[in-house]
């Protein structure tokens, strides 16, 4: 009998042992899943909680183009008037100037924007929009001058690594400019990717403020 008991230990053990490995091997291969922080694990659950409701961007304007925010939004259905920030990111627009009807050098126009195509690896050529991206169209200022080729983007290849040179590498501070479009770090818009395809409902909206 004690012969039996000692084998069921051991064998018991041996399959703990064998499930514990599985689960690590699983989070590996799957990190998107596998969130890197509890807040990250939370703002998770609380998308996955949040069945029948939706998603938003907000762009944040603040006193420096290029240290704003962005910040993606949970409206839950069951709790419409309490919002819930998923995601908050510092973010810019534009190369400094305030003029939001100055093309290809102001930021973004305040106003409602249609997200209208998420792209993983964006090829916008040399010198162009590469790798993680939102669409969001065109948008007229207040004279009427239209906006145009509006993205949220940041620097890196179409691969969506980071490339040996400029515009394929982020460099610091000075990599939050831009010709107009919302540009996030890459370690940041690769965050607001993986809560985008987490399987909340995907934000059909940005406003901008």
């Amino acid at each position: 009998m004690r012969g039996f008991i000692a084998m069921f230990v051991r064998h018991r053990a041996a399959l703990v042992a064998a499930a514990a490995a599985l689960g690590s091997a699983l989070a590996f291969i799957n990190p998107v899943h596998a969130a890197s922080s509890p807040a990250e694990a939370g703002a998770h659950r609380a998308a996955a909680a949040a069945a029948g409701g939706h998603t938003y961007l907000q762009f944040t304007k603040r006193s420096s183009p290029q240290n704003s925010r962005l910040s993606l939004v949970l409206v839950p259905a069951s709790s419409p008037g309490h919002p819930r920030t998923l995601g908050s990111w510092r973010a810019g627009s534009g190369n400094g100037s305030k003029d939001t009807c100055a093309s290809n050098a102001g930021w973004l126009p305040n106003g409602t924007y249609k997200i209208q195509r998420f792209d993983n690896h964006h090829d916008g050529g040399l010198r162009g929009i590469n790798g993680i991206s939102w669409y969001v169209g065109d948008h007229e200022c207040h004279s009427g001058h239209p906006r145009t080729e509006l993205f949220i983007h940041s620097e890196m290849l179409p691969s969506g690594r980071a490339g040996s040179s400029e515009p394929y590498r982020w460099d610091g501070n000075s990599d939050y400019k831009s010709n107009g479009c919302i540009k996030l770090k890459p370690s940041d818009i690769r965050k607001l990717r993986s809560l985008y395809t987490s399987g909340s409902p995907k934000p059909t909206k940005l406003y901008v403020r």
